[in-house]
């Protein structure tokens, strides 16, 4: 054997062990759906018990549904749109109640949405507190409806029954994302970065007694952003500005340890959910506009590990919040930068 030949077989074992060594990036396909009205800015979605996806349209005013088994990539086959009743209402966040009525708050509105997916009739219940800027809602384990009042500072209840609406005022710090658990609602405090105007916050409402617990989540300028809930009860958070997702862990009592898995610089994640039966959290990053996804099994605090980034087609998407659907597909919406007058129409799905 020449040298050349030597040199030749030599670096192709070298490549051979190198690509046995490095473990395999798990495929993932994504899908995208238009909505019929351009320029929607889908900004939050939900799935119902019939598996059926319902979003806001904060820019075209309407909610929309969509069917899975309807849709086509790439075109608005299967999508419904609803139109408000009032002009410039802004709906913002949405959820579907056990019963498969749909409930959203209007951010221009200062009110709660109820739409019958049956008849698609809408009603509209106004928030006392004027321009209160109502962010998420979910429903509570007696079938109340909670919400919070980024603005005014407060969490609100509303009864489906009577549509009365009940206001706890709590700290400042603009309550942005929520989970509602028991007896308590908790919510993050990231303050307006747009303006400038900082908090670095978690919080708790216990809704019986009316007592508020926050804690502090450094640096200065980490920003609290997105909330949920694993099937463990543990409550996860995304540092929109610190570039990190992390939990509160109450092991050793009170105040929790704030346990963190850092995904990189600058990554600006939004929204997250856990995966209980893959064992990985969900989340929506911003730069690059991709869905992030965190091994649990692989992750370590402190660290990036475990951590993979999936892009998305259009650079200016701006995925903002993301459910799971009951296959554990990833839904998706894609807002494009809507509070600077870029808007996007897309609702998108990430098969794992």
């Amino acid at each position: 054997m020449t040298r050349t030949n030597q040199i030749s077989f030599c670096l192709s074992v070298w490549a051979v062990c190198f690509l046995l060594s490095v473990p395999a990036v798990q495929a993932v396909t994504i899908e995208e759906y238009i909505t019929p009205s351009g320029a929607s800015s889908p900004a939050d979605l939900a799935v119902a018990p019939d598996g059926a996806v319902w979003f806001t349209e904060i820019n075209a005013n309407k909610i929309g549904r969509l069917i899975p088994a309807e849709t086509k990539p790439g075109t608005s086959n299967g999508i419904t749109e609803y139109a408000l009743p009032e002009p410039n209402s802004q709906p913002h966040y949405i959820t579907v109640a056990k019963d498969g009525i749909v409930w959203f708050t209007e951010m221009a509105g200062n009110r709660i949405g109820r739409l019958d997916p049956a008849s698609g009739a809408i009603q509209e219940y106004d928030i006392p507190t004027e321009d209160s800027e109502p962010h998420q809602i979910k429903e509570g384990p007696d079938g109340s409806l909670w919400f919070l009042e980024f603005n005014a500072n407060k969490v609100g209840r509303l009864n489906p029954k009577d549509g009365t609406i009940q206001e706890y005022a709590v700290g400042e710090g603009h309550p942005h994302a929520m989970v509602v658990d028991g007896a308590h609602v908790w919510y993050t405090q990231g303050g307006m970065f747009w303006a400038k105007k900082f908090f670095n916050k978690v919080a708790r409402l216990n809704t019986e007694s009316g007592k508020v617990e926050e804690w502090t989540v450094p640096p200065q300028k980490s920003v609290p952003h997105g909330m949920t809930q694993g099937g463990n009860g543990t409550v996860w958070f995304t540092q929109m500005f610190a570039s990190k997702l992390a939990y509160l862990d109450f092991k050793q009592g009170t105040p929790p340890e704030i346990v963190e898995f850092h995904l990189g610089e600058r990554k600006g994640p939004h929204d997250l959910i856990v995966d209980d039966r893959r064992q990985v959290v969900w989340f929506t990053a911003n730069r690059p506009d991709s869905i992030g996804r965190l091994d649990l099994n692989k992750a370590q605090p402190g660290t990036n590990e475990g951590v993979e980034f999936f892009p998305l087609a259009d650079p200016k998407a701006h995925p903002s919040q993301l459910e799971l659907d009951a296959d554990g597909n990833v839904w998706f919406t894609e807002m494009g930068m809507y509070f600077r007058g870029k808007y996007n129409n897309k609702i998108g799905k990430l098969v794992p």
